[in-house]
């Protein structure tokens, strides 16, 4: 039996699975994943965290499967930048990621994201074709995070206010 079979509680594990999915999953698979007896455990678990809005359920197949809520994770991700982030963080962070992808448009000679994806089209070496595609990866994943980090700043006061009893002079990450 593993630790965690011992240390945690069924509907512990269950949870602890269901919001780790990168997919959505039946309960027999989350049930297995969390070394869990009951199916009858697991579903009731299962549609607690559905009704607390920590996952969804969707159709597939005519089986209903659970996956994190999209919207509840980006909001949690937000929390957690202000949480664990000063201002000046956040700001460093968005400041990093503007040189990035200025370094970008100079190495490749283009002025956005799209240029960058049309230029596949054009004559390259595969290994060219390979890097701009790789670039292109990485600069969708920082317009993504630019987002969340943009988010988490124009929310910063109100969040922090939140979290330290509406008292706005308390620091929210010891610097």
């Amino acid at each position: 039996m593993d630790d965690w079979t011992e240390t945690m509680t069924a509907r512990d594990r269950i949870e602890a699975v269901a919001l780790t999915l990168r997919e959505p999953r039946s309960v027999n698979w989350i049930k297995e994943q969390a070394e869990v007896g009951s199916w009858e455990t697991a579903k009731s678990q299962l549609e607690y965290l559905t009704d607390a809005g920590q996952l969804t359920t969707v159709e597939m197949d005519g089986n209903t499967r659970y996956k994190i809520d999209p919207m509840r994770a980006y909001l949690d991700h937000i929390q957690e930048l202000v949480v664990e982030n000063t201002k000046d963080e956040l700001r460093d962070e968005l400041e990093a990621i503007a040189s990035e992808i200025a370094e970008w448009k100079h190495e490749y000679d283009v002025d956005s994201l799209q240029d960058l994806e049309t230029s596949l089209g054009e004559e390259f070496p595969s290994e060219e074709v390979r890097d701009r595609r790789k670039v292109i990866s990485y600069w969708e994943e920082n317009e993504h995070h630019r987002q969340l980090l943009t988010n988490a700043l124009g929310l910063y006061d109100d969040l922090s206010a939140q979290d330290h009893g509406s008292d706005p002079s308390q620091p929210q990450h010891a610097d």
